[in-house]
């Protein structure tokens, strides 16, 4: 089991880009549920995709750093269409704290079964 709490990272790094079919493809197959996002400086950094939560018409992604294993956090993202790429999509960074918890509490009721989670 993953434990995770209810602490959110907030994203340091700008905007991700990443290709519609590579998220679709790791959500299709659950054992490939590794993602790399492209950071603004061309920095591809390696993320878990936990779940993505669907939350007031707008498609959010849970993600987990692979880079920090012992992270307690997980990171939220709102997942935009790229307008320069149909092909791509942007993950940007939720700056309202209040919509963040939003997401987790639905994201910890999709996944009680699967995460243990401290409250």
């Amino acid at each position: 089991f993953v434990i995770l709490t209810n602490r959110i990272k907030k994203m340091q790094r700008g905007v991700f880009l990443m290709k519609k079919e590579q998220r679709d493809d790791a959500i299709r197959d659950v054992l490939d549920d590794i993602i790399e996002l492209t950071d603004n400086e061309g920095t591809v950094v390696p993320f878990e995709l936990l779940d993505v939560v669907d939350l007031e018409g707008r498609e959010f992604a849970v993600l987990f750093p692979c880079d920090e294993p012992d992270s307690e956090e997980v990171l939220i993202v709102g997942i935009e269409d790229d307008p320069t790429d149909p092909a791509s999509e942007l993950y940007v960074p939720v700056e309202d704290e209040a919509l963040m918890n939003r997401v987790f509490e639905k994201f910890k009721e999709l996944n009680r079964d699967v995460y243990h989670f401290l409250d």
